[in-house]
């Protein structure tokens, strides 16, 4: 019933009400534009493309690091084989784009360097002129990239946003499951407590609600109508959840780029000491945490957080770009933070980072949490 990591069936939940896929098909009918497809991690954004554009040509911005790579990746996607892209110019692999009418799909666009990415979206601006439909899939704060980078691009990108998911989207989840099973959950009181925790991702949804049918010993659907039981404790149950999520990428955050025994040491009001790394990872934590923050929110969560003097801008500013950095190179999988300088905002990325930081420290309360 309760599915994590792959297509849920009787959970399955369309959002038919967003209209996204007839959205797409009349990009791909009206073209002269770049598409833009943005919505936070696992939110079924390669899903929808999947569907809607199951024959084009498929790259993932992890794997471009130049533009030539990118080029030469086009040419494996559109020929029989690896040695004929070889042996093809990029000019010719342009042309023959064009000439196949395959829609050009760029998934995590966000993940390539944006000096790449430039010259990757003004080798395509021609062609998108001329007709041919390329679409590029990335998260929200980095939904125009491509106009950004390219200047010239304004008014030639159109947008497609996959907005996360509501209470009642993730509550549905719960509806549709709990019916299946012949479980009661009376004013679905139990299905609004978990969707609070779910940071707006259905994969958080679904494992919570597996998890609370495993605690009832529910395992398959019941002959008779039996009332679903809350946890003894939610603090216990949602920090049990969160230990298998995201406490590597906690760890290398609060290590940073390199362990130094001469980093000076934080006192933070509960007690605790730490160096400003993991100063900065409590003040993230001390939000909410919520997914955009921008930098005067963080600074004041830090004097929120800190016993002693808060670091300076500069202090601060340069955690978060090595932290950006370290989610870029050394975690594996979607940026779990990414700190865009431009907009003074950390954008943390991934939901399951986001529940870690609010119920996986041991130790760690906030508002709410009983």
């Amino acid at each position: 019933m309760f599915v994590v990591g792959r297509l849920p069936t009787v959970t399955y939940n369309p959002r038919e009400n967003l209209g996204l896929e007839s959205q797409l098909e009349e990009y791909l009918e009206d073209r002269g534009a770049l598409l833009s497809v943005s919505g936070p991690t696992k939110t079924g954004k390669t899903t929808l493309l999947r569907s809607a554009a199951a024959s084009g040509i498929w790259l993932s911005g992890g794997a471009v690091s130049s533009r030539d790579e990118f080029w030469r990746t086009v040419g494996e996607g559109l020929y029989a084989d690896s040695s004929t892209a070889a042996g093809k110019s990029i000019g010719l692999i342009r042309q023959d784009l064009v000439e196949s009418d395959r829609c050009l799909v760029v998934d995590d666009f966000h993940y390539i360097d944006q000096g790449v990415q430039l010259e990757i979206v003004r080798s395509l601006k021609d062609l998108v002129f001329e007709g041919l439909p390329v679409v590029v899939a990335s998260v929200p704060h980095r939904a125009y990239d491509a106009v950004r980078v390219e200047k010239e691009m304004t008014g030639r990108v159109a947008h497609l946003s996959i907005s996360p998911w509501d209470d009642e989207e993730l509550i549905s989840i719960a509806k549709k499951g709990f019916s299946a099973l012949n479980l009661v959950d009376d004013d679905s009181r139990l299905a609004h407590r978990l969707s609070k925790e779910s940071f707006s991702s259905p994969h958080l949804m679904q494992q919570f609600c597996k998890r609370l049918c495993r605690e009832n010993e529910i395992s398959k659907t019941l002959l008779e109508p039996t009332t679903l039981a809350p946890p003894d404790s939610w603090v216990h149950f949602f920090s049990q959840s969160a230990a298998d999520t995201s406490k590597a990428a906690f760890d290398l955050l609060a290590q940073g780029p390199r362990r130094r025994t001469d980093r000076l040491q934080r006192k933070l009001t509960d007690g605790r000491t730490v160096d400003i790394y993991g100063a900065v990872l409590e003040a993230i934590a001390n939000t909410g945490p919520t997914l955009a923050i921008e930098y005067d929110q963080l600074r004041v969560s830090l004097r929120e957080v800190l016993k002693d003097e808060v670091p300076q801008r500069h202090e601060v500013t340069r955690v978060l770009d090595q932290m950006t950095k370290i989610a870029k190179e050394d975690i594996e999988g979607e940026p779990v933070v990414d700190y865009d300088e431009s907009l003074s905002t950390l954008h943390v990325s991934d939901p399951y980072f986001a529940f870690y930081l609010r119920w996986g420290q041991p130790g760690r309360s906030f508002p709410g949490q009983e």
